[in-house]
């Protein structure tokens, strides 16, 4: 198999994701958004429930691209209205669906975003949201659940802090 053909079969997901690191500035310092979830797994002998703090993100809709749909997933799990400074990264992973029986490759990509204002967009979905809450980076690094989303929230925090000591479009 060429390098080519290996670039293309990277390109192939069968599910894509998108969603925001959102940060805004008080008393001059950024605080980060996090969701707080009911996470429930399932086993074929019991269900375990725990709560876990993570980005706000979903899938695409019809018709959706990136950007939109990240900026609609922050509205809607986050509940807040935001505007998109500049794409973060992504993360794939690959997990299995019991229902399709067989493992399905995933690309999450993250945006860092400027929080704007609240929002009372109405939410529904599997998922479980119980709030959201703002965090100090330090304390944002601690409650996040997953690894890599740790790894892409110091890389925004990174980007935002280039971007304050320059100016550039960060109110």
């Amino acid at each position: 198999m060429s390098n080519n053909n290996q670039n293309m079969d990277n390109l192939n997901y069968d599910e894509r994701s998108t969603g925001g690191i959102v940060y805004r500035l008080q008393k001059g310092q950024p605080i980060w958004l996090l969701i707080k979830v009911l996470f429930k797994k399932s086993t074929s002998k019991n269900t375990t429930h725990r709560i876990i703090y993570k980005f706000p993100k979903g899938h695409l809709q019809s018709g959706e691209v990136l950007k939109q749909a990240a900026l609609r997933e922050v509205e809607e799990e986050g509940w807040v209205k935001s505007r998109i400074v500049d794409k973060i990264g992504s993360r794939d992973y690959v997990f299995w669906d019991k229902t399709l029986k067989k493992d399905i490759t995933k690309k999450v990509t993250f945006y860092l975003m400027e929080y704007l204002e609240d929002s009372l967009t109405k939410y529904s979905d599997r998922e479980v949201i119980l709030g959201r809450e703002w965090f100090s980076l330090e304390e944002a690094l601690k409650k996040l659940c997953y690894s890599s989303e740790k790894s892409l929230l110091k890389k925004a925090a990174s980007k935002l802090n280039s971007l304050l000591k320059t100016n550039k479009s960060v109110k």
